[in-house]
């Protein structure tokens, strides 16, 4: 297999810190991961799942030649990789993939969250665009149905399925020899232990990371869905705003137009916390047996 293609992976799961372990790796001298496609900055090339996100995601890569030329640059790196988190979620094509195009001796990185608060995360996330106007009780109630009969609609509204994590991480653990858990609360509770964590597994020197701004967090909600309109679709507005309105001013209108959750998990109803983790319950223990690691915290 050619050094210029990755030798490790991040495959998820979505919403679980991995946009943040992808921009920590990146910095190290000694590794090298893509942030463009097509001109475009975009971590995920997505392309060991192309048959599953197509006509659903717009920025992926779906052909061989131009996955290759993501990592045209990384000659002469100890550590290649990508992230891409519908590798965990459609597992099955993805393995198949990565098996057929990059061989069997490729290391996994999978990070897991606590699926109750990742599915409250990530419609959070969803919510910020126009693809998402349900309530989150809805959402969770119609996910099978409106996947299966919106053949244009993000896997992201996956939000219970996704966060069904045994099966998928059972495949890559039987599929690869070398496979690294990470466990969300310990990635941001010691980012730097983590970090090194990783750079230990992946055979390169460690060194001290600077914990920086979170990446890609789906904390914001519109209270108005005129702004949600026009912050997806008519962004050049907001461009001229931002250049001719003074900045206090401009705050002031985020404070009308949207709320910030301080913490998504006090936004979720009570009911529905229970029903999720009723929901996640087997999973979460067949899972904890799994990588032997107490999950019950998640249940709680």
């Amino acid at each position: 297999m050619s050094k210029c293609l990755p030798n490790f992976l991040i495959v998820g799961a979505a919403k679980s810190g991995t946009s943040s372990l992808h921009n920590f790796l990146r910095k190290h001298h000694d590794v090298f991961m893509p942030n463009y496609i097509h001109n475009v900055k975009v971590k995920e090339p997505r392309f060991f799942v192309k048959n599953s996100i197509a006509g659903r995601i717009n920025n992926y890569v779906d052909n061989f030649e131009d996955y290759k030329k993501l990592f045209s640059k990384s000659c002469g790196k100890s550590a290649v990789g990508e992230a891409s988190v519908f590798y965990l979620y459609f597992f099955e094509e993805a393995i198949r993939n990565i098996k057929k195009y990059l061989g069997n001796d490729i290391k996994i990185i999978i990070l897991l969250r606590n699926p109750v608060e990742r599915a409250l995360s990530a419609y959070n996330h969803v919510s910020r665009t126009k693809l998402e106007n349900l309530s989150f009780e809805e959402a969770i109630n119609i996910e099978d149905y409106r996947f299966k009969n919106n053949k244009n609609i993000t896997p992201m509204i996956n939000y219970k399925n996704m966060g069904l994590y045994y099966k998928m991480v059972k495949a890559y653990i039987d599929s690869f020899k070398d496979v690294k858990i990470i466990l969300f609360e310990d990635f941001i509770n010691n980012t730097n232990k983590s970090v090194n964590d990783c750079f230990d597994f992946l055979k390169i020197k460690n060194m001290k990371i600077l914990k920086e701004e979170k990446v890609n967090v789906g904390g914001r909600k519109w209270s108005n869905n005129f702004y949600k309109t026009i912050y997806n679709e008519k962004k050049h507005y907001l461009t001229f705003l931002k250049k001719v309105l003074p900045l206090n001013f401009r705050k002031k209108l985020n404070e009308w137009f949207y709320n910030e959750f301080t913490s998504e998990n006090k936004r979720m109803k009570k009911q529905t916390k229970e029903y999720l983790i009723n929901f996640f319950k087997e999973d979460i223990k067949s899972l904890s047996l799994l990588i032997n690691k107490d999950l019950n915290h998640w249940l709680k």
